[in-house]
């Protein structure tokens, strides 16, 4: 019978296969041409979400965010807790780290450029957000993130993840389906595998990055969406979504909303360590 960590494993290696992502595991700043887009201002009002994360965090706390990018989440937890560590191996991302953090005056952030299984930080808390996605091999990165935690993980994860989201998309317009990124029920199910019992839980608010902007559409702006979507200037594609409006859009008295992104939800996934490490 084949692991949770094997099926995980095969989860990865086919949506590579698929071209469906980068191999994260390839040299190369994958994050680059987009890390400007995950820079948020550290000083906005917190979502509830954010307030779901503090609720775990004390003053006295040292966060280490692993692959934390541009710093969208660690960099508004900051005057939560006694110091923050990014640990980030884009070179993009921990540009735009240092901007936001130097803007808002942020003193208790540093980073690491290590990539988490090279990295020698420990702390009090290990966060770590739409990161385990990118990861083939979990369950040695999992165990890190467990052993350098002195009392809690929190991982989040989107749910459908970030590549599944336009498969209704994918299969109206070329009539495939993507196979399914490595996502919530991959990771618990290793999670389990693993001995760990953490707790499950959606956040109420809506991606930080879904907006008004995605909702209420006109044809056109709705056509332009799909294709922003898919990546692609394609004429026959254009032309397959425009016959398909109704079956990838609800349409409202506002305009139209796309179905694909009618549901999307962070969930977070944490455990205490109790400083009880796994091998």
């Amino acid at each position: 019978m084949t692991s949770a960590a094997g099926r995980y494993a095969a989860v990865y290696d086919a949506v590579v296969a698929a071209d469906h992502f980068v191999d994260h595991r390839m040299p190369g700043d994958h994050w680059a041409d987009m890390a400007e887009m995950f820079r948020l201002d550290p000083s906005r009002p917190r979502d509830a979400n954010l307030s779901a994360l503090i609720d775990y965090l004390e003053p006295s706390d040292v966060l280490l965010d692993v692959g934390g990018g541009a710093g969208r989440i660690s960099l508004a937890l900051a005057d939560c807790v006694k110091e923050v560590v990014l640990i980030e191996p884009s070179e993009g991302m921990r540009e735009q780290f240092i901007a936001a953090r130097d803007q808002a005056g942020i003193t208790n952030a540093r980073i690491t450029s290590d990539w988490w299984l090279e990295s020698h930080e420990t702390g009090d808390v290990v966060h770590l957000s739409d990161v385990t996605y990118f990861v083939r091999d979990i369950v040695p990165f999992v165990v890190k993130l467990h052993n350098a935690a002195a009392r809690r993980v929190m991982i989040t994860v989107w749910r459908p993840t970030p590549g599944d989201m336009a498969s209704d998309l994918r299969r109206a317009v070329y009539g495939e389906t993507p196979p399914p990124w490595p996502g919530l029920p991959e990771l618990a199910a290793v999670l389990w595998e693993m001995g760990l019992l953490p707790e499950i839980r959606p956040l109420p608010d809506e991606p930080w990055w879904l907006t008004d902007a995605e909702r209420g559409l006109s044809n056109t702006d709705a056509i332009a969406l799909a294709m922003r979507w898919l990546d692609t200037d394609d004429d026959a594609a254009r032309q397959s979504v425009s016959a398909n409006l109704e079956r990838l859009f609800q349409r409202t008295d506002a305009g139209l909303t796309p179905r694909w992104l009618s549901q999307p939800r962070a969930v977070l996934i944490t455990w205490e360590t109790a400083d009880q490490p796994l091998s």
